[in-house]
């Protein structure tokens, strides 16, 4: 998703973004009110999905997977990142802009991630700008 096609709606807030957990401090943002939705294979072979960005050597993923050793199900997230660039779905965004994810719905043989675009903004006079 091009940062021009983002849409004109948003919303200035102090906290902290989701999914961003440390450090825990309070930042002004703008928070897109639109959601943007990636949808990814849930499993597969990197390879197939960029072949000229992995070889056969990068092997296999699987979104969500059962684990003994862990004793649950378990989502890898470096695997995500290398997924978004396989399937070159990383949305071109200002330097001071981010997508923060807030659901994903693992479906059999995809995955939706549904977020939205946030921005951070500098302290004018303690007040949002």
């Amino acid at each position: 998703m091009p940062v021009e096609n983002i849409e004109e709606q948003y919303i200035d807030v102090i906290g902290v973004p989701t999914m961003m957990m440390l450090p825990s401090r309070n930042y002004k943002f703008r928070v897109y009110t639109e959601d943007y939705i990636i949808t990814i294979p849930r499993r597969g072979k990197y390879s197939d999905l960029d072949a000229e960005f992995f070889s056969e050597d990068d092997g296999k993923f699987s979104f969500l997977r059962q684990s003994k050793k862990e004793g649950g199900q378990v989502i890898y997230l470096p695997s995500l990142s290398k997924i978004l660039f396989a399937t070159k779905q990383y949305p071109k965004l200002k330097d001071n802009q981010a997508f923060v994810p807030n659901t994903l719905i693992v479906k059999k043989d995809e995955v939706n991630i549904i977020g939205r675009i946030i921005e951070m903004l500098k302290e004018n006079n303690n007040e949002v700008s």
